[in-house]
């Protein structure tokens, strides 16, 4: 019985090693992000977007930072899948297993686009 132990013990550290966060897309790295909303009214609507990391079976084995540039990355992925350029963040949701943020994508145009 010991050694069955030992041997689930073994299998539930390693794993632990093994949990990533949402990797982001090289081309959405230079999406830009904004709080406040003067800097999107003269851009484009194009959809809202959520971006989110976490679930109740991995939340005790990843870092508040990494949970939630998981959750950047993840709103930014999806803000490039739209052929957006910019997105308007409201809300950060700290529930108690995840982060998530919801915001609104836009196109706008910058001197580079």
């Amino acid at each position: 019985m010991k050694i069955l132990f030992t041997i689930i013990y073994c299998l539930i550290l390693s794993s632990c090693s093994l949990i990533e966060t949402t990797e982001i897309d090289p081309n959405a790295i230079n999406i830009r992000m904004y709080e406040d909303y003067p800097q999107v009214e003269s851009c484009n609507y194009v959809s809202e977007v959520i971006g989110t990391e976490g679930s109740w079976y991995n939340y005790l084995f990843i870092s508040n930072k990494d949970l939630t540039q998981g959750a950047v990355n993840d709103l930014k992925n999806s803000v490039l899948a739209l052929n957006a350029n910019t997105v308007h963040t409201h809300t950060n949701m700290g529930f108690a297993t995840s982060v998530t943020i919801l915001g609104q994508a836009y196109h706008c145009k910058y001197n580079n686009n």
